[in-house]
């Protein structure tokens, strides 16, 4: 999209009120409102961002990845009012909010994601604070597995933490934090499960951190992608964010 475009579909998206119905359960909510919703806007920023980078002409499909109980999702559904809007993730109350609250569809996810029954020809695809949780080996297989569910020139917009986060990690991690420096210093990659008593989830989610260069790496060897962006402390000013668009990074791009 070019910037003209996409300004217009900004500025729209800015003079608009994005829903202010908060789920009960809705844990990332405890922060505030003052936090809340402005971390949901600059998520909606980093993908507007990223369209300026694309051959897409028009936003018709979003996917959001986990959504939660729509943080980000209010927002997405406010800067693309025409959009059909796909909600996923492993909470299902979440999902069904989401979906009934924000006019979009839900789809329950699993444990593994490679095995979820997602939509194809996805223009926009935004993973808020996925890949933070899982280790360098399903990072790359998920991020494999969603671009492949991109239309042509369509984005996936994901978040990592990165040196920040290394730096500055959450005194709620609930992980060894010299471990994983050490590792993400030694290694371009830390992970530490949390601790759990689902078997499901034992040594499977936990906290992670990666160095750009890492995720770098990874997008590289994803044949059909050329890398838009990567941006660090890109979304609300702490994760990483990197932008993945369906199109071959050997063609010569002219918007």
């Amino acid at each position: 999209m070019d910037l003209l475009a996409v300004a217009e579909c900004y500025e729209s998206y800015k003079a608009t009120s994005v829903s202010q119905k908060i789920h009960p359960n809705d844990t990332m909510f405890r922060g505030g409102p003052d936090w809340y919703y402005p971390v949901g806007e600059s998520g909606v920023a980093c993908i507007f961002s990223a369209l300026t980078l694309t051959r897409l002409t028009k936003v018709e499909r979003v996917l959001d990845l986990p959504c939660g109980h729509g943080r980000v999702g209010r927002h997405l559904r406010t800067a693309f009012p025409d959009a059909k809007l796909y909600f996923s993730d492993l909470d299902t109350e979440g999902v069904d909010f989401c979906a009934d609250e924000f006019d979009g569809t839900g789809i329950y996810s699993v444990p593994d994601l490679t095995k979820a029954k997602l939509p194809r020809d996805i223009d926009v695809i935004w993973v808020g604070s996925l890949f933070t949780h899982v280790g360098r080996g399903k990072t790359f297989a998920w991020l494999s597995f969603l671009v492949n569910h991109l239309s042509s020139h369509g984005i996936l917009v994901a978040t990592f933490h990165g040196y920040f986060t290394a730096q500055n990690p959450p005194s709620s991690a609930r992980v060894d934090l010299e471990k994983l420096r050490r590792e993400f210093h030694a290694m371009g990659y830390g992970f530490e499960a949390y601790p759990s008593d689902d078997p499901v989830q034992l040594g499977e989610y936990g906290f992670s951190m990666s160095k750009p260069s890492s995720i770098l790496d990874m997008a590289d060897a994803i044949s059909g992608m050329r890398v838009v962006s990567y941006t660090e402390r890109g979304w609300a000013n702490n994760h990483d964010v990197l932008a993945l668009c369906r199109d071959d990074r050997l063609r010569p791009f002219n918007l």
